[in-house]
């Protein structure tokens, strides 16, 4: 072998292994810049606390900035379209909700493939579901709230996070096994219609245990049923649908985190690694269960099973409530 060749073989090794190695250290710094969560709903909601809780931690681990940015409206669909185009670089991502799986059912046309212009990063937290009214309302029961609906003219109202949201589909579904009529009013995000139940807009609304315990803890709020299939830790005395003969589908809120496709995996699996850190501490499992949300932190392989699950799920649920994709 000549010196030329052998110079050669030399240079071609150090130009591969430089490829190769190369998106590892321009990763490896990651991120040396401030990173950006955009959650799609209003400001002061269950979704917006969870970020910017777990933002301010991360934010000390990657002695980076963690700026929280609510972009609501269409039911999530501006927040998460907005991620769905930015660069994947792992400094724009998503903080969402059940929403996300929701959309492609209700909607025939949406601005961003759910499947293929996103990837999952992980699960936050599992969430629990409050139908309420005002504590001076007449209805100290659901059983009195479907005897005044079953007369009352106009219907009585309830309100939720968007049309074909979650909270949407638990009022359709309650309507439907109590046979009684209401009026359904979509908001861009859980306070905003929480604002309006306490001020006499709404007859009723649905809002995540988060959200509505510092309302309960003031009195001002009167829960009457909870949407899932055990009752909460947080508040016991509250009877589940399930219990008050109403049938409630078998599909779970959650929070979770995602990421422009095509992000690197490191910067994926970076991302999940540390807030699953986050939410392993003591401190903020407390404040989370506090607020009647159970820490998951899933992986993201975990995540995206999950995700599949839901949108399949979903895509058979809204038609069967009376919900159908429009534009």
């Amino acid at each position: 072998m000549s010196i030329r060749q052998s110079l050669s073989g030399v240079a071609i090794g150090a130009l591969l292994a430089t490829t190769l190695v190369a998106p590892s250290f321009a990763q490896a710094s990651w991120p040396n810049r401030p990173v950006k969560f955009i959650v799609p709903s209003n400001a002061g909601g269950s979704p917006d606390r969870v970020t910017r809780l777990v933002a301010e931690r991360l934010s000390k681990k990657w002695n980076q900035p963690v700026v929280v940015d609510n972009k609501a409206g269409a039911t999530s669909i501006i927040g998460t379209d907005f991620v769905a185009k930015s660069a994947p670089d792992g400094y724009t991502l998503l903080s969402t909700f059940t929403s996300f799986v929701q959309v492609p059912a209700l909607f025939r046309k949406v601005p961003y493939d759910t499947e293929r212009d996103l990837v999952p990063i992980t699960q936050t937290v599992s969430v629990d579901v409050l139908y309420l009214v005002r504590s001076d309302s007449p209805y100290a029961s659901l059983r009195d709230f479907t005897s005044a609906a079953k007369t009352a003219k106009p219907p009585l109202s309830y309100g939720s996070f968007g049309n074909g949201s979650s909270f949407h589909i638990y009022g359709e579904q309650m309507r439907k096994a109590l046979h009684i009529d209401l009026t359904h009013v979509p908001y861009k995000g859980e306070l905003p219609s929480t604002t309006d139940l306490l001020g006499g807009q709404l007859d009723s609304s649905f809002a995540s245990i988060g959200t509505a315990l510092p309302f309960l803890k003031a009195g001002r709020l009167r829960p009457l049923a909870l949407v899932s299939t055990t009752r909460s830790k947080v508040v016991p005395d509250v009877p589940t649908f399930a219990e008050l003969g109403v049938p409630m589908p078998d599909v779970s809120g959650w929070f979770g985190v995602l990421a422009p496709a095509g992000t690197a995996p490191d910067i994926v699996q970076k991302v999940a690694a540390d807030i699953r850190e986050v939410l392993s501490q003591p401190d903020v499992i407390q404040t989370l269960r506090d607020q009647g949300l159970e820490p998951v932190a899933s992986t993201p392989e975990a995540f995206e099973r999950r995700l599949r699950s839901d949108l399949a799920q979903w895509k058979q649920l809204l038609p069967e409530v009376g919900i159908n994709p429009g534009d």
